[in-house]
């Protein structure tokens, strides 16, 4: 059984089908993501999947002291990236590779 955290806030995760990410917020993730523009422009799409991306299955934001984190309900793990981060990270990597 997971322990849930202690003095925190858990958030409900608003999902907006019409969510389109700003262009500041889409140059941010892609360079987190390890893309370079404009080699990668291509790979752009990645990123903007990634942005709109939901949560995992068990998976809901918290907040403690305005600082996000996402914690799991089944396995009692807690991560600071969303769940999906690595995912996309790895997407973006093999399409890189294939480009090359």
């Amino acid at each position: 059984m997971a322990i849930l955290p202690t003095n925190n806030v858990v958030l409900e995760e608003e999902i907006d089908d019409k969510f389109e990410p700003s262009e500041e917020e889409l140059m941010e993730y892609v360079r987190w993501l390890g893309m370079s523009l404009p080699e990668d422009q291509d790979l752009v799409w990645i990123a903007r999947e990634g942005l709109k991306a939901p949560l995992p299955a068990y998976w809901k934001p918290w907040t403690d002291d305005d600082e996000i984190y996402y914690f799991n309900f089944m396995s009692g793990d807690s991560v600071w990236e969303h769940p999906c981060d690595e995912y996309y990270r790895c997407v973006q990597q093999e399409f890189h590779l294939e480009f090359i």
